[in-house]
């Protein structure tokens, strides 16, 4: 028969295990919870991959899948998308956080996102504004100019939703469908841009030069790399030629006429260059590039406060932003200050 004291040291020991159990199961919850968190901010990751809706490219302006992480969006660029329609619920915070991350990469590629919230989970629709969402983003894409990229979270049941009515009010939406690799239904010329793209941003730029050269001619895509690529490599003369090259063309976007501003800019052309920003600003309002090399035209030009103002709202929207913070320090000096 066990004593008191026995008794009390086995309690205790119960105790502690149990404590022990305790803490283990509430740890075990907490990575749990984290995990969960960190594959519904990784919508590309290898656990939500196979939930992912395959693209579904329209042969005329439609493009429906899922959350474009960030290759997808430099593939989306080279395709000349300029709008994207996100169906994403910042009410949902996993999606709040995608959505501005979505955001502030497109504005870097010079696209813009237009956000239509329409809430599900699991498939399940929720909220008073899901239909109502869905129409207007179906009338957003109709009134949008050029190819528009539509998505929601996994490119499943929000997408369809916008393509039913599309497909009711905008004619028959005819499709083809691939597995979402770069290989699958893409021209060689296609092929070589998005290769030397990759290239250019492992900042192997002869790579990319040869990449661009393996098919002729060159498309406005690859005139317009390879104008950024001379740009890195420091000659100007071949990024202004490249660049002009592309503005000619008829498909000639803001970026073509943002980069020959810039490679103007080196060159000190300060009237060309700000005519190729006027025109790159004409063409995409809100591209920031665009905005900074005409404030650093106009810095050099002493037209001080027009400088000022569009830096002043670059810095608005990006207050970290370095060159333009570095550009609003040099204002402030006395007009007599070395530039």
């Amino acid at each position: 028969m066990l004593t008191n004291v026995q008794l009390h040291r086995e309690w205790e020991m119960n105790k502690s295990l149990r404590n022990r159990w305790l803490a283990i199961g509430a740890c075990v919850a907490l990575l749990g919870t984290a995990a969960g968190v960190w594959v519904l901010l990784h919508p590309a990751s290898f656990v939500v991959q196979p939930w992912r809706a395959q693209q579904s490219v329209t042969s005329a302006r439609f493009v429906f899948g899922p959350y474009p992480v960030d290759a997808d969006m430099h593939r989306l660029k080279a395709e000349g998308i300029t709008t994207i329609i996100s169906l994403l619920n910042p009410q949902l915070p996993y999606e709040a956080s995608l959505l501005e991350d979505e955001k502030e990469r497109a504005a870097r590629l010079g696209m813009r996102v237009l956000n239509f919230p329409m809430g599900s989970i699991l498939g399940q629709r929720f909220g008073a504004d899901y239909e109502r969402n869905s129409r207007a983003a179906a009338e957003a894409a109709i009134a949008s100019p050029g190819t528009v990229y539509i998505h929601c979270y996994l490119g499943l049941h929000r997408a369809a939703s916008v393509r039913d009515y599309l497909e009711q009010h905008a004619g028959q939406v005819a499709t083809r469908e691939f597995d979402g690799s770069l290989e699958h239904g893409r021209s060689q010329r296609q092929l070589a841009n998005e290769r030397a793209q990759g290239l250019y941003e492992q900042d192997d730029y002869a790579g990319a030069l040869r990449e661009l050269a393996t098919v002729q001619p060159l498309d406005y895509a690859a005139h317009v790399l390879t104008g950024w690529i001379q740009l890195r490599l420091g000659d100007n003369v071949l990024a202004r030629d490249a660049f002009r090259r592309a503005t000619l063309m008829a498909d000639a976007k803001a970026d073509a006429w943002g980069g020959l501003g810039f490679a103007l800019l080196r060159l000190d052309d300060l009237e060309g260059a700000s005519t190729a920003f006027e025109q790159a600003l004409r063409l995409s309002p809100d591209d920031n590039d665009a905005m900074l090399g005409m404030a650093q035209v106009l810095y050099r030009q002493d037209r001080t406060q027009q400088a000022r103002a569009l830096l002043e709202r670059l810095h608005a929207e990006s207050p970290d932003n370095a060159e333009v913070n570095a550009l609003l320090e040099r204002l402030k000096q006395p007009a007599d200050a070395p530039r």
